[in-house]
């Protein structure tokens, strides 16, 4: 499943995202630029809140909190980030979704919320779509595999050749139950055949890490940030990557995807906000939420902080969100 596959050129990505960005809906004339015409920009004259599903700290809480400030600069008027964590994110991105369409309320989801929670629980009030408005795509972050620094495997090929001789033997840590990691280990044994003895970790990632680096765990999938200190002290071993393209921070590792094809999905992040925003105020978030994602500063950011950024053209979003899709399908049909 190639990167550019997911947002490949679909009859029906224009008519998505049109959905996706609401109808028309009343405009506050005091929220608008005197400009007029298609010239007119909105002028938020509040703060605005910025939604992160997630608690501070870990793989997400960065890059929904550059965004914020850049955004919070560009408009002139305070940004507010809330944490809302809780519920595999669907607490915050329900909190966005909900809000008054005014424009005052939006936030950062990702993939796992906006695709996979809906199959899961169908009383969320975003199951498609078309029930939020997706302003932009900030970036992927994939995961890596490594092992403890004292395991036997010094390549990929011997690590995937053991598993292959010895199912369910190699523990391999993930923070979580139905977070991207795990998805990956699953996606690598649905197309792999391979059985890895996945062992879930409540506390995250970084609970996950310490269990590998004091020898409980053989192996893990997670971020290459939060691995990074430990694969400079030496105490892991990276061997691969769950992505489709070179990946900048490790850029010498195999791609696990071309061993075995469609074994990767990133984490993918987005800032969405309530559906039937005002067109005013849902231009410009777009027009500068764009230009933020695109920016010198955002792209350098997430380069250091092992983010990939792509800006993806807006009638593309929710299409790519709706490729998503079918991956959790089959994951949640399998017995993986």
């Amino acid at each position: 499943m190639k990167k550019h596959t997911l947002r490949g050129a679909l009859a029906a990505a224009s008519a998505l995202a049109l959905v996706a960005c609401g109808g028309d809906a009343g405009t506050d004339d005091t929220d608008v630029a005197a400009a007029g015409g298609d010239e007119a920009r909105w002028q938020p004259e509040r703060p605005i809140t910025y939604i992160i599903p997630y608690g501070t700290g870990g793989s997400t809480d960065p890059i929904g909190r550059q965004f914020a400030s850049q955004l919070e600069e560009e408009l002139g008027v305070e940004v507010v980030v809330e944490n809302r964590e809780g519920g595999a994110a669907t607490i915050g991105t329900t909190g966005i979704v909900t809000a008054a369409p005014d424009c005052y309320t939006i936030g950062l989801s990702n993939d796992t919320a906006l695709a996979n929670q809906p199959l899961l629980n169908p009383d969320l009030p975003f199951q498609t779509t078309d029930d939020y408005t997706s302003l932009v795509k900030l970036a992927d972050i994939p995961v890596v595999l490594a092992v403890d620094a004292d395991a036997p495997w010094q390549t990929l090929e011997e690590f995937f050749a053991y598993v292959e001789e010895n199912p369910n033997e190699v523990g391999y840590a993930t923070s979580g139950v139905g977070g991207t990691p795990d998805t990956n280990a699953k996606l690598l044994e649905i197309r792999s055949g391979l059985e890895l003895n996945r062992v879930p970790f409540s506390g995250g990632g970084g609970e996950a890490l310490t269990a590998v680096v004091a020898g409980e765990v053989e192996s893990i999938g997670t971020y290459y940030p939060s691995m990074q200190g430990f694969v400079d002290s030496g105490d892991l071993r990276p061997l691969g990557v769950f992505y489709n393209e070179e990946y900048e921070p490790v850029p010498d590792l195999p791609l696990i995807p071309e061993i075995y094809e469609g074994a990767a999905k990133p984490s993918a992040y987005y800032t969405i906000a309530p559906a039937n925003l005002p067109e005013e105020c849902r231009d410009t978030l777009v027009e500068v939420s764009r230009e933020i994602v695109e920016s010198g500063e955002f792209r350098a950011f997430a380069e250091e902080n092992g983010y990939v950024v792509d800006p993806i053209q807006l009638e593309e979003l929710a299409a790519e969100i709706d490729e998503y899709r079918p991956i959790f399908e089959e994951l949640e049909g399998s017995d993986a």
